[in-house]
């Protein structure tokens, strides 16, 4: 994990979440579990996930190689994952057991 004490806050960072292309959505619901055909009803949890504003406190910064993590300004934590990614992992697998499919049941 990069030092805090050297952290530079990305200010021009690609988060818009007005550009979220339908390939990154389908990237991000992968990375969150999802099979893109059985679980297209749940999509709704990768968009919001790619939208998720960061947790107050927190900031995209860049490593010396030029990768993007999370830098906790007050706490001095740092990670690779968005802060909020856990959060949506954790929503798709509850909405996959509350609203299952015919495949998730056999």
């Amino acid at each position: 994990m990069p030092a805090g004490a050297d952290a530079d806050a990305v200010t021009d960072a690609d988060d818009d979440a007005a550009t979220d292309t339908d390939a990154e959505v389908e990237e991000y619901a992968r990375w969150l579990g999802m099979d893109m055909q059985a679980d297209a009803h749940l999509l709704w949890i990768a968009k919001e996930g790619l939208q998720a504003p960061l947790p107050e406190d927190w900031k995209p910064c860049k490593s010396p190689e030029g990768e993007v993590y999370y830098f906790n300004f007050s706490t001095g934590e740092s990670v690779w994952d968005h802060p909020c990614d856990e959060k949506y992992r954790v929503l798709y697998q509850e909405q996959k057991v509350k609203y299952p499919t015919a495949a998730d049941m056999r």
